[in-house]
């Protein structure tokens, strides 16, 4: 091997190291861009995940704020508040549904039957306003565990939910004292061609202004 072989092949061999060298910076820049963009990543999907918490926080506070309204509407002699607890496990929240009592507090329909009915009411309200459900509510009895005593003020809340979110109600019960606040009132009667339905003229709804009705069938 003469002096000019060995400097080709030096001239070779410096090529190389100077390619892997250079591939060495390129590879090195990659991985620094790759690590920049997993910090970022993880940063952005904390952020996410923040506001993805604060959204079901906000859903819950709304939730928590109509349900109290409809039981101070309904038991205005009581000291009612609807409290959700909203805990977290294994990145999946969990929310139970409790209510306080002047202080005391219970889990759901520990304050009685006619609380219990009130809350399952406004529950399938929200769940229907949730999930974008036909806005027509049919309730057969619903309020039959009612005592007679908050019987004007739920009917006043139906009423009152009827227009303001804009649901037709059908209520069908034995409790013609709930057709204060009906806008159109229906009496099942027996005749000699079997059962009929007679018109009975309502009161006129309170606050007026509204095209959604409460339509209420006395058995």
């Amino acid at each position: 091997m003469n002096v000019q072989d060995i400097k080709t092949r030096y001239n070779k061999l410096e090529g190389f190291y100077e390619a892997l060298k250079a591939r060495e910076t390129l590879l090195a820049n990659e991985v620094t861009t790759l690590k920049e963009e997993t910090e970022l990543l993880a940063k952005v999907s904390a952020v996410l995940k923040h506001l993805l918490d604060v959204m079901v926080k906000d859903e819950i506070n709304r939730m928590a704020g109509l349900m109290t309204y409809g039981l101070k509407t309904v038991f205005d002699d009581q000291k009612l508040t609807f409290v959700p607890v909203m805990s977290k496990k294994a990145d999946r929240i969990y929310i139970e549904l409790n209510t306080n009592n002047a202080g005391v507090e219970g889990g759901f329909g520990s304050f009685g039957g006619s609380v219990a009915v009130i809350e399952s009411f406004l529950l399938r309200v929200l769940c229907m306003l949730k999930m974008n459900l036909a806005r027509f509510m049919l309730l057969d009895e619903t309020f039959a565990a009612v005592g007679a005593e908050y019987i004007p003020s739920t009917s006043r809340l139906i009423s009152e939910i009827s227009k303001k979110l804009g649901l037709d109600i059908l209520l069908v019960t034995h409790q013609p004292e709930f057709q204060t606040y009906a806008d159109h009132v229906y009496r099942v009667k027996e005749s000699t061609k079997g059962l009929a339905m007679e018109n009975v003229n309502a009161p006129p709804p309170k606050g007026g202004g509204f095209y959604e009705s409460l339509t209420m069938v006395v058995l």
